[in-house]
């Protein structure tokens, strides 16, 4: 498939981990996860990967959005709705969460879960999706994160459709 005709997927973190962690289960660093009240600005939920209302119970735990431990894990604080919420769907529109951010981090991964030097830059989020396709022309590119560029959060994974 050509760069033209690609169309790219936004992932959520799993709902196996969201349901573990919404249930009182323990986060990346063994920890209980702590609870705090949104103030509607700035808590988006990276399992529907939209922002939690205002009043409402967020999660604040640590993620490691990688499958094991090796240095270029990274592992952060991210936010999760503290009541269950629907997976974001994959429908290759731009995730409410990543929108809203204005400028996105966007950096590549190759198949061994590593960083492709190079391939971090700041981006506006309204092209986040033309940049992730660009970024996949090159065929060392496995994934790409997604992160929030005032803090650095890790905000989704995106993948070749």
């Amino acid at each position: 498939m050509s760069a033209q005709n690609l169309i790219v997927k936004f992932i959520a973190i799993p709902t196996e981990h969201a349901r573990h962690l919404q249930s009182g289960g323990c986060d990346e660093n063994g920890l209980i996860p702590e609870k705090m009240i949104s103030d509607g600005d700035g808590f988006p939920c990276r399992h529907c990967l939209k922002g939690i209302e205002k009043g409402e119970e967020v999660l604040v735990i640590s993620y490691r959005p990688f499958p094991e431990k090796q240095p270029y894990a990274e592992s952060g604080p991210i936010f999760l709705h503290s009541k269950t919420c629907v997976s974001h769907n994959n429908n290759g529109k731009i995730p409410d969460n990543i929108k809203s951010q204005g400028i996105t981090l966007i950096r590549g991964y190759n198949s061994e879960n590593r960083i492709v030097y190079g391939t971090g830059k700041a981006i506006k989020s309204s092209d986040i999706e033309a940049e992730s396709v660009k970024m996949f022309e090159a065929d060392n590119i496995a994934y790409i994160h997604a992160r929030s560029a005032a803090n650095n959060c890790f905000t989704c994974r995106i993948e070749r459709a």
